[in-house]
């Protein structure tokens, strides 16, 4: 803060010129802050400090005495910057209790006046309050910044450009009230191949050394997608872990639109230690569209494998490394219970079957398999074009719709396939018909076994 200015008025208060604001300050100008403690030992037969104080005496290396002050003061400390806030929230960049060197409140304002007269009045009252100016940004703009980092927003979206790799990397957002700047916390972990070349090849530990170069790197990579103030921060081992199974939504975003898909079926690539989720290929759109990411729980899915045709429409997309997700056999099936996977089945054996599947915007609905060599003219099915390999089903009570696709059928626990296409436009109609590319032919093209056995940590 070498560019703010600390106000603190040195003028006597004209306190007939503030009757407006007396009602609004009055209690506010009555609390005084308590006078510092001399350091002292506890009386022996006294009753056990409270923790809270022996905690805070040890964090800020200041006395018992000292500390139980401070925590006295807290409260009216926050009444106070509450009322200077209301008093200047056109101008509010920050707040704030510094508990380092000078103990006391502080509140910040954009711009270089001077503060208002009441709110000036209201730190006047109290030494161990001051109201600081010459902040670049308001704390409104700070939160838009944020909340506009990657997506369309206010500010222009880091998920292109050289800046493209970043979003996949952060482990949170915040706000530096006391920087006035929006905080991005970074884990090259989170990613397969971080742009830059730091690869992950399974659990990955980012040396310091190595954090340091990519936070310098991603520092220089925003420049130009955020108009506020902004640092790169360590987020190593901040990342919620998350629970990734069948069935779930997956958020597909393209250049200014997004679209729904359905998670098909845990599974782990064949000859490695890479676990991920099974979906539909055409989930990607089209080169049109302009693929950008896609997602579960928040969390950025690494493409992995992709085989769009002609004989499946399948899609494995392996779950970031570093912050220990939990990838479990289970699905979502029939009222959105969680039901587990015991194996899968070939084709042949398909014929005549009664299945059901679950698509996150359709919900359980089944049928009969009518036909084992279905052969798709949509051109969604297939990039370029299809064979007679899909599977398909239809029923009185069958439902799919848009935002289904890549979803699992399913039956007993016994996994059949993923979803592809269907007649469904409205989500809540029944009677219709629908198709899928059989598992055994996607684990093979893919490379891939879906899990039925438990869950695993991806570390």
């Amino acid at each position: 803060m070498s560019d703010s200015q600390t106000h603190k008025s040195k003028r006597p208060i004209r306190w007939l010129g503030l009757l407006a604001v007396a009602g609004l300050t009055a209690a506010l100008l009555s609390v005084q802050p308590g006078a510092a403690g001399a350091a002292a030992a506890p009386d022996p037969g006294s009753p056990p400090v409270d923790l809270a104080v022996t905690s805070y005496a040890s964090d800020y290396s200041v006395s018992l005495t000292e500390a139980q002050r401070r925590l006295d003061r807290i409260q009216p400390l926050q009444e106070i910057l509450a009322s200077i806030r209301s008093l200047e929230s056109a101008r509010l960049a920050g707040w704030g209790i510094d508990h380092t060197a000078s103990f006391g409140g502080w509140v910040w304002l954009t711009g270089d006046d001077p503060p208002g007269a009441a709110a000036a009045a209201v730190a006047d009252a109290h030494a161990d309050v001051r109201i600081r100016t010459g902040a670049d940004h308001s704390h409104a703009e700070l939160l838009t910044a944020q909340q506009g980092l990657f997506r369309n927003g206010a500010v222009s979206r880091v998920n292109d450009g050289p800046a493209s790799g970043v979003a996949a990397m952060v482990a949170f957002t915040g706000i530096d009230m006391a920087a006035n700047a929006v905080r991005i916390g970074i884990d090259p972990a989170l990613v397969a191949v971080v742009p830059g070349g730091l690869t992950d090849t399974g659990p990955v530990a980012v040396t310091d050394e190595a954090f340091r170069a990519k936070a310098a790197e991603v520092t220089e990579q925003l420049r130009g997608h955020i108009n506020v103030n902004y640092v790169v921060e360590d987020g190593r081992g901040l990342s919620v872990s998350a629970t990734f199974k069948g069935g779930e939504r997956m958020d597909v975003e393209f250049d200014g639109a997004r679209a729904d898909c359905t998670s098909g079926f845990a599974a782990k690539q064949r000859g490695t230690s890479v676990y991920g989720i099974i979906t539909a290929a055409h989930c990607k759109g089209t080169s049109a569209m302009r693929f950008k990411s896609i997602s579960m729980h928040n969390v950025t899915l690494v493409p992995t494998i992709r085989r769009h045709g002609p004989y499946v429409d399948a899609w494995f997309l392996r779950i970031p490394t570093g912050s220990s997700h939990r990838l479990v056999d289970d699905y979502v099936c029939r009222n959105g219970d969680s039901c587990d996977v015991s194996g899968d089945t070939s084709k042949g054996r398909m014929a005549g079957a009664y299945i059901c599947h679950y698509g996150v915007n359709s919900g359980h609905s089944c049928g009969t398999i009518r036909d084992i060599n279905y052969f798709p003219t949509d051109p969604t099915a297939c990039y370029r074009s299809c064979r007679n390999t899909f599977v398909y089903v239809d029923g009185s009570n069958l439902k799919n719709c848009n935002g289904d696709s890549g979803g699992p059928w399913y039956i007993g626990g016994i996994a059949y396939g993923i979803h592809n296409g269907g007649s469904g436009r409205d989500c809540n109609s029944e009677n219709q018909a629908a198709w899928f590319s059989d598992i055994q032919s996607v684990e093979n093209q893919l490379g891939v076994d879906i899990l039925t056995r438990g869950h695993v940590t991806v570390q």
